[in-house]
């Protein structure tokens, strides 16, 4: 969507450009030749240096573009790691916490349903609490809501930052423009 919004600034401003060269065309026909050749060559250096900041700005937002989809897609790939390790403890947390197929309960045929504050109903049938087998494992913890959070707002400063330079970028191309008269 950027790159879009790029293009077509970059459109409008080679738009411009061609406007231009007609409003200098007719300019040349009415006065004299002298004149003409000196403002001809006057605004086409103009829009030699306009195209040529335009094109460094496309370039440097381009880049600083490939640099944030870098940095989102560690972020991301981080956090998608994190959901792993996070369903991967739960469900051996799960598998450690299930009873055992001979203490299902004998009037329905079901087994107990362990409850998040612990085992409840399993204590009730007089069943012994099962080791969870996690003793002695190091286990890392997700990143913390605050390193999600701080991660997001640097992702949205550069997001800011960079729409920043593009309304420079679009604002000295509308002072280029109005300095050669092309509204």
């Amino acid at each position: 969507m950027r790159q879009n919004m790029l293009l077509e600034s970059l459109e409008q401003c080679c738009g411009g450009m061609v406007h231009l060269r007609t409003q200098l065309e007719k300019l040349s026909g009415g006065t004299c030749q002298q004149c003409a050749l000196s403002m001809e060559s006057a605004c086409k250096a103009q829009v030699e240096r306009a195209g040529h900041m335009l094109q460094k700005g496309l370039l440097e937002l381009k880049d600083e573009e490939a640099e944030r989809e870098t940095r989102l897609n560690a972020t991301l790939q981080m956090l998608l790691r994190s959901e792993r390790k996070v369903y991967d403890r739960l469900k051996r947390l799960e598998d450690s916490r299930a009873v055992p197929s001979g203490a299902a309960d004998s009037r329905t045929g079901q087994q107990p349903t362990p409850r998040p504050e612990g085992l409840g109903a399993t204590f009730t049938l007089g069943m012994q609490p099962l080791s969870t087998g996690f003793r002695g494992q190091e286990v890392t913890s997700p990143p913390s809501m605050a390193t999600v959070e701080r991660a997001l707002v640097a992702i949205a400063t550069e997001l800011e930052r960079v729409r920043q330079h593009l309304s420079r970028v679009i604002e000295q191309t509308g002072t280029v423009t109005n300095d050669r008269g092309d509204t």
